[in-house]
């Protein structure tokens, strides 16, 4: 896969060709200044781990996605229930941040979630994700997973309060505390119950300052 020259004829559909240029700018910009702050906060504290690093850095990708984009048209944000963020929603969909790797030859859709999705993230994808494709069905009396069982009644109450159906579109990103940010990608995957995701499309996005190298990405 290579960055595209320009928008993606999925990103112009999904949000018009100006918002779509703006946002393949400003997505990897924002998680950009997420990582140097989550980086100075490592250096601050003066840890050898990398603890301050990513629990800062889980908190400001939401502060960076929602300051650098919201002044553009069609955007909001939305505060999730209990949460200290808010996630932000453009052109009907939450822009859903997920650090999946710290290497840069890693391809988010070779990924497994695991540990690295959120409970939230989780709940967000079955709420408003797309749908398997394939589903297996429980089988009578047999119980239902934690996932299958959790209430997100509070969850749904909240999104209502959009002007429209929500959809979630993933905002993968690959960075370390030595090197920063070193790869973004996004796109749109359903999670299916044994925990991996099936995507209908995903591509990369520049870097800030990378030179365009031909489109990346691709549609199942």
């Amino acid at each position: 896969m290579s960055v595209a020259d320009g928008p993606s004829r999925w990103s112009i559909e999904k949000f018009g060709f100006t918002q779509a240029v703006t946002l393949r700018k400003r997505v990897p910009a924002a998680l950009k200044r997420a990582i140097e702050r989550a980086m100075d906060a490592r250096e601050a504290s003066e840890m050898t781990s990398d603890h301050a690093f990513g629990s800062v850095r889980w908190l400001v990708q939401y502060e960076e996605l929602h300051q650098h984009l919201r002044e553009l048209p069609d955007v909001t944000d939305l505060r999730p229930p209990g949460a200290q963020f808010r996630i932000t929603v453009c052109a009907g969909h939450f822009l859903l941040p997920w650090h999946y790797s710290t290497r840069t030859d890693l391809e988010i859709a070779r990924v497994r979630p695991g540990r690295t999705f959120s409970r939230f993230a989780r709940d967000l994808l079955a709420l408003y994700g797309p749908k398997p494709r394939y589903q297996q069905d429980t089988l009578p009396l047999m119980p239902l997973s934690d996932q299958e069982s959790r209430d997100r009644s509070e969850l749904r109450e909240a999104a209502e309060r959009l002007s429209v159906e929500p959809k979630v579109l993933l905002v993968g990103y690959a960075c370390n505390s030595d090197a920063g940010l070193l790869r973004v990608s996004w796109g749109e995957a359903a999670l299916r119950q044994n925990d991996e995701l099936e995507w209908q499309h995903v591509e990369d996005l520049p870097l800030p300052g990378e030179a365009s190298q031909g489109w990346r990405g691709f549609a199942a």
